[in-house]
């Protein structure tokens, strides 16, 4: 019963302040759309843990719990053990002193050790219980959702309900960043890079620097490949800002500077290739096991290899799982998102009118992040769970890109949802 009193007092509270902090600096939200967003991402957070603990045997999510449980009794009784463990010192020690060699350890740990760290300074405040736990954590990180609608609600306020619907009510999204799991760090760290660098490019501050120092550093550490493949788009989205070519010009310039000098490598003798980094992931994910596989080539030195596998890749990533290959509502679901994407495309592409209308940066960093994460996903991960999960944030990039310039839904949604004429 208390378990019960306190998640309903921590919702109510939690709501009402997350209101008054924003009602002023998001356009343009009533305590009705901050009652929706909240209550649909915490459901949503609370069925990711019900699912994963009643029919895949608890997953990551549940082990990050039951490890915080023994981690809240260090911090109550050993405080200074409990923090030095999650300290860079602790890997030094572990690896011998060897500096490269902690950092690599302290990078690969460092989700993990977050997580579980995290969570047992969460448990003081909900009694060890699980559900309570996911109501802090989802509050915690719906920043990173509420960064990005204000993004584009100030530079599109006509378009606000479009990106209301997108950003916060597509159900797979906000499945997999409601859970306690790392994507809804990776979408917060994300959120803080682009909204401060377009803050700074306004108006310079300190505060905008620290915030994408901060975002940096989420990625970096929380899992770096992210980091890898955004860090294109965000930087040709930062010189793009303020900049009289406001469509694709800077976008083209790095990602072809980056293709041909990645390709060049593919030619160099294969210790020396830019792509032993992916060929490793790959290698990783092939050794594992799982009970739906698609099919996927080993990836080997030299470009063949990777344009042979390009179809597998965009096949995997970009259009599975097929409708016919849903074995779960969670694959299902997958299925028809992913004609959603489909559908998008098509009609971006047959109407001329939609291009004028996604020429600001921010829409071409969607889209070049969201291709090549999808891409760098469909190369090395052969498990349609993983691939669902891991593609959440650049499938949400890519539906922005294809959707918000639709002039019907525009019309549409601004009046119904904000009453916008």
């Amino acid at each position: 019963m208390m378990a019960y009193f306190l998640f309903l007092f921590y919702l109510f509270c939690g709501t009402v302040l997350l209101h008054l902090i924003i009602r002023r600096k998001i356009f343009p939200f009533t305590i009705y759309h901050t009652m929706s967003v909240v209550f649909f991402k915490i459901f949503m957070g609370c069925l990711y843990g019900w699912v994963f603990l009643h029919y895949y045997g608890g997953d990551d999510t549940w082990n990050f719990f039951n490890e915080s449980k023994d981690e809240t009794t260090l911090l109550l009784q050993h405080p200074l053990r409990f923090f030095r463990e999650f300290s860079p010192a602790y890997s030094l020690e572990i690896t011998g002193n060897h500096g490269w060699e902690a950092l690599i350890f302290y990078i690969n740990h460092f989700e993990r050790w977050f997580m579980i760290k995290g969570l047992a300074v969460l448990n003081l405040l909900s009694g060890k219980n699980y559900y309570i736990d996911v109501l802090w954590f989802d509050f915690l990180t719906i920043p990173g959702a509420l960064l990005l609608f204000k993004i584009m609600a100030r530079e599109f306020p006509l378009r606000s309900g479009v990106h209301f619907i997108l950003i916060f009510f597509i159900p797979s999204v906000i499945f997999w960043c409601s859970g306690i799991r790392a994507e809804a760090l990776l979408f917060l760290s994300m959120t803080l890079m682009i909204y401060n660098v377009q803050a700074y490019s306004r108006k310079p501050a300190v505060k905008n620097v620290a915030g994408i120092l901060a975002g940096f550093a989420g990625l970096l550490l929380i899992r770096y490949q992210f980091l890898a493949v955004f860090l294109p788009a965000w930087i040709a989205y930062g010189i793009s800002l303020g900049k009289k070519e406001t469509k694709s010009v800077f976008f083209n310039r790095i990602y072809l500077a980056g293709i041909l000098i990645f390709g060049a490598s593919l030619f160099l003798p294969p210790a020396y290739q830019l792509s032993r980094p992916l060929q490793n992931t790959q290698e990783s994910f092939l050794l594992l096991h799982g009970n739906t596989r698609y099919a996927l080539d080993t990836l080997k030195p030299g470009p063949a290899s990777f344009l042979k596998i390009l179809p597998q890749a965009v096949a995997n990533s970009f259009l599975r799982p097929y409708p016919w290959e849903g074995k779960n509502l969670l694959q299902s679901v997958s299925s028809v998102e992913i004609l959603l994407l489909i559908a998008g495309c098509i009609y971006f592409m047959a109407d001329p009118r939609r291009k004028a209308q996604v020429s600001h940066p921010l829409y071409w960093l969607f889209l070049f992040y969201g291709i090549s994460q999808f891409l760098l996903i469909g190369y090395t991960t052969p498990f349609p769970g993983a691939i669902v999960r891991y593609r959440t944030i650049p499938f949400l990039m890519l539906l922005l890109f294809l959707y918000s310039g639709n002039p019907f839904l525009q019309q549409k949604l601004r009046y119904w949802i904000f009453k916008l004429h």
